[in-house]
């Protein structure tokens, strides 16, 4: 479990004809990670070639991308949005989203020509009826407005062909925007010497820069004689002109009744076409996800053949499985190949990158592999540290988050995520086991330093000091160890050496990585790593003011002695061996090709490896074990950040009682929420922080190929 699953890589050799069968096959072993042949083309020496994309990869992407967009297009709506009830009470089956999921198909052969041929069909039909549609919405959008326009004129008592040119005067109608409208007829007033007419009425809203602003219709007579310099005004006011549809009526009723008649007709038209498109969901919207699968399976095949190395009657499959599953994979592929195949499993080494990782950890240590994966996959060779961090991660936030009350709440919210709140995401409740871990040790952490929502003996004092008032001892609790701000100091020295163990662990696991790797010299430096970070661990305590017996007793020589062994020697120790790693390139350096040794080092590289060696000792090792101990201070300051702030609404809390005992209650309540998610967010983000950049930079390289399994769909 410290470790990811032993892999072997699988060599399949088999007939280009057999391919398809073999693909299918792996698919239903589920077992293998397909990998591209062009990773291990060296190990072949020119007896294949990579596989190239061809026509049926192209067509089956272009097609399912057709397939896609109508499925979108199809797709049933959300409707109203989902109430909070049915976000976090109902599963996804019973709000109906799972409805419209295709069943389980089990086709032996598919022929894309005839899934090309009936999608084809289904897709003109679908959209010649939404592009209808779509004319039609615009259409009637704009016979709607005609319509109000004309209901608005018949209120004037004007007929449609009074508007436009006559012998002697220039008739406009149209709408703007009811702001523009006194601007409108003191200009024409101006330019036209008050010959003009203008008849105005309210009908709408529109959208506007600054928000909604009411629109105006107007009837506008003025001069031809003037018409330019009207015209002139009416676009400078973003005056929108009417404009009349050929086969409009004279008349203004007959206008207005021909005008509502066509709205009808559109309106039943657009029903009728949606009504046609709800039968074609109905019927042929799980056609429509089969076809989707079926040419999903028929692109991940042809992706798969490019990853494959190919000759003239062979295709070569590179991949990757799990060591109990080889034996499986074998018999599987021999019996759809019929003996046609040649398979060789081959070990490889755990340093090798190519390697896919497979983590298998048991379910409820599931959820702490996805922080794990936020700071990088583990490689093959590296320890995998999901029981570690399943251990430390709550124990960290727990300190940071000390309260039994507030613990207890987070537990029964984890409880929630898991258990009540069907809703969600499956990944999300799978994270329920960590808020859970999370909200126990926070309890613990409680329990230890004696703090119930905010109450304890300091918060007692602290309202007695400045309020005269006192708490009910049925709400103070007897802490099991200590309380933390009245013994700040060594509370700081306790999260050191919690910092000190914990980083410490991450050390000696990258021992354990180097030893199996059998580095020796990267062991003894591990060790002596270690040896170095209590040494910076001891000179914090004495910086701090922590009291040794040698102190006490003013041994001076003993104090002494202790700062060789935990401080000059460790360090001395790092520079010694960061020297030999360094001198050990060069002895490595001959081209054994040649025959030939390099150049070898002149004084200046060999001052600059004495000086990189102080650096890596002094600064790379034990200044930075200094900062990474001095890091874990933030448990403290977490810690102290949340009783002091939920200290301070307690304070107001008892203020409040003078007024009223509602009052203090919301305040009290309103606390404890702020507190709860402002705390428990900072506890997880430090917690988070410690992992990633105190511990897994001890032993922990991240960046590995997780272990995909192919599948067709």
């Amino acid at each position: 479990m410290l470790k990811p699953v032993e892999m072997r890589e699988l060599r399949i050799v088999t007939l280009n004809d057999l391919v398809d069968g073999v693909i299918k096959r792996i698919d239903a072993l589920g077992s293998v990670h397909l990998t591209d042949i062009k990773e291990f083309l060296g190990d072949w020496e020119g007896l294949i070639e990579p596989s190239k994309a061809d026509a049926i990869l192209m067509k089956t992407s272009e097609l399912l991308a057709r397939i896609d967009n109508l499925i979108a297009l199809l797709r049933p709506g959300e409707g109203a949005k989902k109430s909070l009830r049915e976000t976090l009470f109902k599963a996804p089956e019973e709000v109906g989203q799972g409805q419209w999921q295709a069943e389980k198909i089990n086709i032996e052969e598919i022929r894309l020509d005839e899934v090309e041929k009936d999608f084809g069909e289904l897709e003109h039909t679908i959209t010649s009826l939404i592009d209808k549609n779509e004319r039609l919405s615009e259409e009637l959008s704009t016979t709607k407005e005609l319509l109000v326009a004309l209901k608005t004129l018949e209120d004037f008592g004007v007929n449609p062909d009074f508007v436009g040119e006559h012998e002697f005067i220039s008739v406009y109608a149209g709408k703007l925007l009811g702001g523009n409208l006194d601007e409108l007829k003191s200009t024409l007033d101006t330019i036209t010497g008050g010959n003009n007419l203008v008849v105005s009425k309210q009908i709408t809203e529109g959208e506007t820069e600054g928000g909604k602003a009411p629109f105006a219709f107007a009837l506008i007579a003025a001069l031809k004689t003037d018409k330019e310099e009207v015209e002139r005004v009416l676009t400078r006011l973003n005056f929108e002109s009417l404009v009349f549809p050929e086969h409009i009526p004279d008349s203004i009723n007959d206008a207005v009744q021909d005008t509502a008649a066509r709205m009808q007709r559109m309106e039943s038209d657009i029903k009728e076409n949606e009504s046609e498109i709800e039968g074609i969901r109905e019927t042929k919207f799980k056609d429509l996800l089969v076809m989707q699968e079926l040419v999903q399976i028929e692109e991940s095949k042809a992706k798969a053949k490019v990853l494959f190395g190919k000759s003239e009657h062979v295709r070569v499959i590179e991949g990757w499985a799990p060591k109990e599953e080889v034996e499986r994979i074998i018999e599987g592929i021999k019996e759809e190949t019929g003996g046609f195949s040649v398979i060789e499993v081959v070990k490889p080494k755990r340093e090798d990158v190519r390697v896919p990782s497979l983590l298998n950890n048991p379910r409820i240590l599931k959820p702490f592999e996805s922080v794990i994966k936020m700071y990088g996959h583990p490689l093959y060779k590296d320890i995998d540290p999901t029981l570690i961090t399943a251990i430390m991660f709550p124990i960290l936030f727990g300190l940071m988050f000390p309260d039994m009350g507030h613990g207890l709440i987070i537990l029964l919210l984890g409880l929630a995520v898991m258990f009540a709140f069907k809703g969600l995401d499956k990944e999300i409740r799978s994270a329920g086991i960590i808020i859970v871990l999370c909200g126990l040790c926070a309890v613990i952490a409680g329990t230890l330093f004696g703090e119930l929502f905010g109450f304890s003996h300091y918060a007692s004092e602290l309202i007695h000091d400045s309020l005269g008032m006192h708490i009910p001892h049925w709400l103070l609790l007897d802490p099991l160890w200590f309380e933390p701000i009245p013994n700040v100091e060594f509370m700081f020295v306790v999260v050191m050496l919690i910092g000190t163990l914990h980083m410490g662990l991450g050390l000696f696991l990258g021992v354990a990585n180097n030893m199996s790797e059998r580095d020796y010299l990267e062991v003894i430096r591990g060790f002596v790593k270690l040896w170095c970070l209590f040494g910076a661990l001891y000179f914090l305590l004495l910086l701090f003011g922590f009291h040794f017996t040698e102190l006490q007793d003013n041994n001076t020589p003993l104090l002494l002695r202790n700062v060789v062994i935990f401080l000059l020697l460790p360090i001395l120790s790092l520079f010694v061996l960061k020297i030999i790693a360094e001198l050990r390139h060069e002895v490595g350096g001959e081209d054994h090709n040649n025959g030939e040794k390099k150049e070898k080092r002149g004084p200046m590289e060999y001052l600059i490896i004495l000086i990189d060696g102080a650096i890596d000792a002094v600064l790379e090792n034990f200044f930075r074990f200094l900062a990474n101990i001095v890091s874990y201070g933030r448990i403290l300051a977490l810690a102290l950040c949340h009783a002091a702030l939920i200290e301070v609404f307690l304070l107001l809390t008892f203020m409040c009682f003078g007024i009223h005992v509602a009052i203090a209650t919301v305040v009290f309540l309103a606390g404890t929420v702020v507190v709860i998610i402002l705390e428990a967010i900072m506890a997880g983000i430090h917690t988070i922080r410690l992992h990633f950049y105190e511990w897994f930079t001890k032993f922990y390289e991240g960046g590995g190929v997780e272990f995909s399994p192919f599948k067709l769909r």
